[in-house]
């Protein structure tokens, strides 16, 4: 009776190991005026900088327009599970106006974030599969290095405090003015 149980023991731990599939990991697609960013609709290639794009066991693939959208879709609490591949373009390889293939594993990328070229949404994250071109990236145009578990949802949101320094500033020039209309 023991041994009985035994063997649909081991048959059962065969069973399930065998229905467990292995994700594949799926090449990147080319991207072209066909497709539309996930998060905003714009045509992808109508806008300069890294795009990126989502792959899941499914076979679906979601297309961005920029590595600011693929990571903000990305980092949602709720974003959709079963992701078998996330690309960006190699920058390191790409033309920044019209970036075309050198897709790159986006969780293996070395990122500029905060450099002086935006991207079409705002603060681009520029990815780079060398090091030292990014690097470079970061000598010639400002930012610095991270990696992409080290990207939080606070980094890719507008700087409030810088904006909170304009709106006061900007309140304090209404206010000279107003004073300075008064005394006129």
């Amino acid at each position: 009776m023991h041994e009985s149980k035994l063997r649909w023991l081991i048959l059962a731990v065969i069973l399930v190991a065998c229905s467990r599939q292995e994700a594949v990991k799926p090449s990147p697609i080319e991207l072209t005026r066909g497709h539309s960013c996930t998060v905003c609709g714009m045509i992808i290639m109508d806008f300069p900088g890294a795009k990126g794009q989502i792959h899941y066991r499914s076979g679906k693939v979601d297309p961005f327009c920029c590595t600011l959208d693929l990571l903000m879709f990305y980092l949602q609490p709720d974003r959709q599970r079963h992701i078998t591949a996330i690309y960006v373009n190699d920058m390191g390889r790409s033309d920044w106006n019209h970036p075309q293939d050198h897709w790159i594993d986006a969780t293996t990328a070395w990122y500029v974030y905060g450099a002086k070229i935006p991207g079409p949404m705002g603060e681009a994250l520029v990815p780079f599969s060398e090091p030292e071109k990014a690097e470079a990236y970061v000598r010639k145009n400002g930012g610095r290095i991270v990696r992409f578990d080290e990207i939080t949802m606070e980094m890719l949101r507008p700087d409030t405090e810088s904006r909170n320094e304009e709106t006061e500033i900007g309140q304090l020039d209404l206010k000279f003015q107003m004073f300075q209309d008064e005394t006129v």
